[in-house]
């Protein structure tokens, strides 16, 4: 696929940009163990990430936790997180090169993602500071999370392009319905915490298994 048409990119961040599992899991776990729950693997919440945090603890409590205590775990995690959100969070091979690389074809840059906007942006400030992102949206608590369409469609306003000129780039189930339905043209990247098969199924146009791939398979 060429770039010709494509005016704009836009990135899910956990994995996809960088692997945040790390620091996702050892948050929720200093949580869970603050209020006598037993910890997961770090392993455990590839499956968790991608809905949005609320739904993630709701998967990481046991069964039968009170409304109380898995809001009490829930805030202590959003106290922690955006402090120790550059620990262990790393970046995938190949991204600082596959997005240099756009910006060089006049390709603007832009975030969308299901996690809390400013530790978004605070996250990609820190790992990304070179890069002139148009935006980074995170779930500011007015948007609607993917795959809502309403961050979308306020995308494509902001970028002033209509849906089939931009490219998502997204490794979650989520990422790919959100896109599909959006019109974009939707990358399934399989480095990150979602199968092939779902990525697919969820609407995926293409897969690539790194950023050298997905940078050969535009014609970068």
């Amino acid at each position: 696929m060429e770039l010709q048409k494509v005016k704009a990119a836009i990135f899910d961040l956990d994995g996809t940009l960088l692997d945040t599992l790390g620091d996702i899991g050892t948050a929720a776990n200093q949580a869970l163990c603050r209020y006598g729950m037993p910890a997961h693997p770090i392993s455990r919440y590839r499956r968790l990430v991608g809905h949005g945090i609320r739904t993630l603890f709701r998967q990481a409590v046991p069964e039968g936790t009170s409304e109380e205590v898995y809001e009490q775990a829930l805030a202590s995690y959003l106290a922690y997180y955006p402090e120790h959100c550059t620990v262990h969070t790393a970046y995938f091979p190949g991204v600082q090169d596959f997005l240099q690389a756009l910006l060089a074809r006049g390709i603007r840059l832009a975030v969308v993602s299901n996690k809390t906007e400013a530790t978004s942006k605070k996250i990609i400030a820190h790992y990304f500071p070179e890069i002139p992102w148009t935006f980074v949206w995170g779930n500011n608590g007015a948007r609607p999370l993917k795959p809502a369409l309403d961050a979308g469609r306020l995308a494509c306003e902001a970028l002033g392009l209509e849906p089939d000129e931009i490219l998502y780039v997204g490794d979650g189930d989520t990422d790919m319905e959100f896109a599909s339905k959006m019109g974009f043209i939707a990358a399934g990247v399989t480095w990150g915490y979602r199968d092939p098969a779902e990525l697919t199924a969820a609407g995926a146009d293409f897969l690539s298994d790194s950023f050298p791939h997905l940078a050969a398979h535009l014609g970068l």
